[in-house]
């Protein structure tokens, strides 16, 4: 089974691929690749009013971080995301809203560690590794995301990952 996991930005975009719990690529996002199932980190609709969906309000209440994906700021992204979303719905794939920060709080991958700074990404791939293979070479946080994003629809398919909220985030569950 091939799933990807895309880290959704507005500059540049990253994907990468896993086989099973084997990383097989890892590159710039630029476009749809054929696989079972896609991870796409980033809000894929907005609030119905207000600045929080509810799937947001329950991660808060696990003591999970984030942005509001009702925030003007964070607009462009929830738009890049649901535009790349309907582009893999397009092709046939299923899509899953996935939040790496939760995915790596839930499992314990680091979730202290700052991923913008290199020690903080070591500490991440060191954590990671022990679910994903082939990610030591990985040096980018948006990589790592993309990793982590398509490791949370592999943890689905293995039977240990729940959505949360209506339209919402796919999380581990165990």
């Amino acid at each position: 089974m091939l799933v990807c996991g895309v880290d959704v930005g507005l500059k540049r975009s990253y994907i990468a691929v896993l086989q099973g719990r084997k990383l097989i690529q890892c590159d710039v996002y630029s476009g749809v690749v054929e696989c079972d199932a896609v991870g796409i980190d980033a809000p894929l609709s907005f609030p119905k009013s207000g600045q929080l969906r509810d799937c947001e309000r329950q991660l808060l209440e696990m003591g999970i971080r984030l942005f509001p994906s009702g925030a003007e700021f964070f607009r462009p992204i929830v738009e890049r995301g649901m535009q790349i979303a309907e582009d893999f719905r397009n092709a046939g794939i299923t899509v899953f809203e996935v939040y790496p920060y939760a995915t790596r709080k839930i499992l314990g991958i680091a979730p202290k560690a700052k991923k913008f700074k290199r020690e903080g990404r070591e500490k991440i791939l060191q954590e990671l590794s022990k679910h994903v293979e082939g990610v030591e070479n990985l040096s980018k946080h948006d990589e790592i995301d993309a990793v982590i994003s398509a490791l949370t629809v592999v943890l689905y398919f293995e039977g240990k990952a729940r959505v949360i909220g209506e339209n919402g985030i796919l999380i581990p569950s165990v």
